[in-house]
This record gives structure tokens, sequence and C-alpha cells, in this order.
């Protein structure tokens, strides 16, 4: 009885503790939102839990993404002036599959409608951007963060000056991304490598991972806000340090796989896989793997304009980011390696044809 009186005053004040410890966070958070202080969130978004919780969510993301000034008064986008609209509207028919929970087919439609708003209005506003399928479920995750309003400026400076490299004509520079993450593993754990190249691995099983920043591959959207939190507070290089993260967590479920299977078996992310644990491994990775050093030392070299490569510069926290700059680094041909974009538009078509019959 003493034993047991003991272990419950244990987690008593363990809970205490907890409960402490949560509401300190949650104020530094509110301190933070109304000072605008961009320098302490970022660090916040690296610590274990991020931003909490969406209420809070809907502050800082904006804060982060430099979108907090103001929104769009109108919405002047039109399908009929954008490429590809057939594509978008088929991926915005697929889109609120898993999220959000218990949402009604009235509620789903008008913000499938939205979402579609969104992407409209993103690519009018941008047409030197390509749209790429995945875009939609970055989109779609800022829908339903921040509402359709705040969620355009948001996607759009993601679009801009995070993913950009995915939204030229070639696909040439997200190989080599893709590329650059498979050094970084190779480099982390040479036994792990070596048994992919075996086994005839190649880096496109984290394409879908990086492209959506992981918002196809996860189904609880608390791990996607989660993973938003740290990506919009880092480098355009972070998704890749997350995909490496997780190929490297699982090293031991990778060795002891069937061949057979081990290419489906890393194009899925489990379920339960520990997300902090995960941040905090991206995190010294990119520590010990800057994106410079990663080029020089694999010699996989990105083009100069490379989101990979400019963001340093672009992404000042402390001035709003020039867009215009952006719009430039798109106006100019990015070098392309013909080989690899061919071996990525096979991949692609593939992927594209299983999406469409509904096979994935």
């Amino acid at each position: 009885m003493h034993d047991l009186t003991n272990n419950l005053s244990l987690g008593v004040k363990m809970s205490l503790i907890k409960t402490m410890i949560h509401t300190q966070r949650l104020e530094l958070i509110r301190q933070a939102i109304t000072h605008n202080d961009f320098t302490t969130l970022q660090k916040m978004a690296r610590e274990p839990g991020g931003f909490m919780k969406d209420s809070f969510r809907q502050y800082v993301w904006p804060i982060l993404l430099r979108t907090h000034q103001g929104y769009y008064i109108d919405e002047k986008g039109s399908a009929n002036d954008i490429a590809d609209p057939i594509q978008i509207s088929k991926d915005v028919e697929r889109s609120l599959y898993y999220y959000p929970q218990d949402i009604t087919p009235n509620l789903k439609a008008r913000k499938q409608q939205e979402l579609h708003r969104m992407i409209v209005e993103i690519l009018w506003r941008n047409p030197r951007l390509k749209y790429y399928q995945g875009f939609h479920d970055i989109c779609t995750v800022f829908l339903l963060v921040l509402g359709k309003r705040a969620g355009i400026p948001a996607a759009e400076n993601v679009a801009l000056f995070f993913t950009r490299d995915a939204m030229l004509d070639s696909f040439d520079p997200i190989s080599k991304q893709l590329r650059l993450m498979m050094s970084i593993i190779e480099y982390e754990d040479t036994e792990l490598m070596t048994f992919m190249e075996r086994n005839n691995v190649m880096p496109f099983y984290a394409l879908s991972w990086v492209l959506t920043w992981f918002s196809h591959d996860l189904t609880d959207f608390n791990k996607i806000t989660r993973l938003f939190d740290l990506f919009i507070a880092s480098s355009a290089m972070m998704p890749l340090y997350v995909a490496s993260a997780i190929t490297l967590i699982r090293r031991d479920e990778l060795l002891g796989a069937d061949p057979e299977y081990l290419h489906s078996l890393m194009t899925h992310i489990p379920e339960d896989i520990d997300i902090e644990r995960t941040i905090q491994l991206a995190c010294h990775l990119e520590a010990n793997y800057s994106s410079l050093y990663l080029q020089k030392r694999s010699g996989i070299w990105l083009h100069d304009e490379s989101t990979i490569n400019t963001w340093e510069h672009d992404w000042d926290g402390k001035k709003v980011p020039d867009r215009l700059k952006a719009d430039q680094y798109l106006a100019n041909d990015v070098p392309v390696e013909e080989w690899e974009d061919e071996l990525l538009t096979e991949w692609l078509t593939k992927r594209r044809c299983c999406l469409d019959d509904g096979t994935e």
C-alpha cells in the first residue's frame, strides 16, 4: 500500500509538472505572437510540440511566412487563364480524403471549392509557376489551418521561396535534391545505403514526401501540422533532412525486409512514426550537412537560383521577401540533364496513372 501511495504521488507530481510546462510554453508562444518575434518562433518550431495547436498556428504561420501584414482583398484568378486546369480539378476532387475527420459532404464540397480557388489564384498571380501534383496537398493544409483568405498568400510564399524548384518546366532540380537526400543517408549509414543500392532502391521513393511536405503520405493531421511548423521556420532544405531522418530511423526494419517488397515498404511512412524524434534527428542532420557542404562533397550541384541556394539570402526574417526577385529566378532557364529528366518523367507518369485509377 505504501509503495502504491508513493507511485500515485509521483504520478500526480509528474502530471502537474507536465501541465506547468505546457502552460508555460503556451504563454511563451502568446508573447512571441504579440511581439511578432520571428526569431523566437523559429526556435520554438524546432522544440518538442512546436506550436501545439491550430488556434496558435493561425497567428504564427503568417508571421513566419511574412504574410501577417494583410490579405488580398480581391481574388481575380480564373481557371481559364492558367495551365493544366483539368489536372488541378482532378486533384482537388481527390482532396480532403483522410482529414479533416467527420466532415459532412456539403462542407467537404465547399472546402474543395475554396481549395480550387486558392490554387487558381496563386497560379494566376504567378504565371511562371507550373502546377505539380502534390501542391494541392500543401494548399489543403494551409486552407484547413488558416482559411482561404490567409491561406492564399501563405501558400504563395511557400511556392515562391520553398517549393519553387518543383514548379519549373523541368523536374531535374527535384531529382538532384533527392540525390542529395541519398547522400545524407550514405554519409550517416553506409551499411543501409549499400543495402538500398544492392536492391536498386532509387531516391524517388521519397518524391511524394518532399513535394507535398509529407501531407500526402501521413493521415494524422496533427503530425502534418507539426512538420509544417518546422518547414516554414526552416530553410527550403528541411524536407530533405526529414526524409533522410525517417529513412535512417527505420534502418533495422528496412535491413530486415524482404527485398521484393522493399521499395513499397520504403514509400509508405508508418503511421506510428515518432515525429518529434524525426524532427530532432533532422535538425541534427542539418547541423552536420549544410546544403553547400553536401553539394561540394557529393558533386551534385543544384542550379544557382535553386531555392536551396537562394533561401538564406532571400528569406530574411526581418523583411518581407522580394516576390519580384523570385519571379526573376523563374524567368531564367535551368540547366537540364536530360537523362535524369526522362527517368523522373517516366516515374511520374506511372504514379499519375496509379492516382487516376485510384490504385495507389
